[in-house]
This record gives structure tokens, sequence and C-alpha cells, in this order.
């Protein structure tokens, strides 16, 4: 039965709900903003934040989407720690926005909002080519190793680095900036759990791993 497409559906059926509540939260703002802009009142901050908003919005969309088409796994994961570790790093970054919002000038608002617009249309891009071997938890699917992921082994979470900084920078300090940096440990943690999987039921996996960087080309 754990085999089997429909687990996996029932498995990722509360995340897809998650998401997809996401997006009808951030409806509001976007309604908003489009309104601002269609009575003349568009500022440079207020596209920043209707881009910051769409993209975050195409990202969590193309989750759900993903979570329900998404091909079974072939290999999982053992143990309950890496789930834990995927489990935290994808839903800690939740506890900054629970926050005070930061004082923060004209100039740090555009950044952040462009910081966060950039890195969700650029994940989305990333999960267009993971495609049906998206996962959350460590598991293996089909072996995707062109596109970004010829440039580096994980580049859904090297441009997420930028989504969590964006964030990070719109909330109270020292709190925001210690989560985000915990939620990077977990990222990199993650990394080891999905890379272990992905070796043990793809051999050709230690070949492309030899040859790519994990996150940044040429630095790490």
């Amino acid at each position: 039965m754990r085999n089997t497409k429909l687990y996996d559906l029932a498995a990722g059926l509360p995340l897809a709900l998650w998401f997809a509540y996401s997006v009808v939260r951030l409806r509001p703002s976007i309604a908003a903003d489009i309104e601002i802009i269609a009575s003349g009142g568009g500022t440079l901050f207020v596209w920043a934040q209707l881009f910051s908003l769409a993209g975050s919005a195409l990202f969590n969309l193309l989750l759900v989407w993903l979570l329900l088409v998404r091909d079974k796994p072939v290999l999982k994961s053992r143990g309950a720690i890496p789930r834990i570790a995927a489990f935290a790093g994808t839903f800690l970054g939740v506890g900054i926005i629970q926050l005070p919002v930061a004082p923060l000038s004209l100039p740090l608002q555009v950044t952040a909002a462009l910081l966060v617009g950039t890195g969700s249309v650029l994940a989305a891009i990333v999960l267009s080519r993971l495609g049906k071997s998206f996962s959350i938890m460590p598991e293996a699917r089909r072996l995707v190793t062109d596109g970004p992921y010829a440039l580096v082994r994980h580049p859904l979470y090297a441009v997420e680095l930028l989504i969590i900084a964006g964030t990070a920078l719109q909330f109270a300090q020292p709190l925001a900036g210690i989560l985000g940096v915990t939620v990077l440990l977990l990222l990199v943690i993650r990394t080891v759990f999905e890379e272990r999987v992905l070796a043990e039921a793809h051999p050709e996996y230690e070949a492309y791993r030899a040859k790519t960087a994990r996150f940044i080309p040429g630095v790490i």
C-alpha cells in the first residue's frame, strides 16, 4: 500500500491544501496592489510588492499541482530524522512571518520585496524543470540532471535562499535572522539525506555529484 500512487497522493494532499491556502491568503493583497496601480498610485514599492506576491502565488500553485501529479517514489529515506529535518526546513520559515514587522526604510522594503519575488519566480522555473520528481521528504523519483540541475545539485534550495533572506529582512531582528539561518542550516542537512537516498536509488548519481556544486557553481 505504501508504494502505491494512491498512498503518495494521500501523503501529499495535506501539504497541497496548505500551499493552496497560502495562495488564497495572498489573493486580497494582490488584488489591493492591482487596484492601487490601476488608480494611478503605483509607486516603486507597490510594484515590487506585487511582483513579490505574484511570484509567491505562482510558486505555491506549482507546489500544489506537483504534489498531486508527481510520480510515486522509487525509494524513501529511512528513519524519522530525515523527515523531521525536511518538515522543519519547509515550515520553520512560517515562524518568521509571525514576528513583528520591522520598521524598514523604503529602499530596504523594495529590496526585501524584490528578493522574495525574484526567488519565487526562479523557484517556479526550477520546479517546472523538476516536474513530477518533486518531493519535500527525502525520496527518490526520476533523476533530473539537466536544466538548472546541470549547474548545481540543489537549485531549488539555492534560489529559496533569496526568499528566506527577503522574508527575514522584513521582520524583527535578531529573531528573524536567527530563524533564517536555522532554515539555511536545515536546508544543508536536508541535502545530505536527499543525496543519500538518490545515490542509493540511482548509481549514476555519484558521477553527477562529483561534477556539480551543491548550491553555487565553483563555491559550494
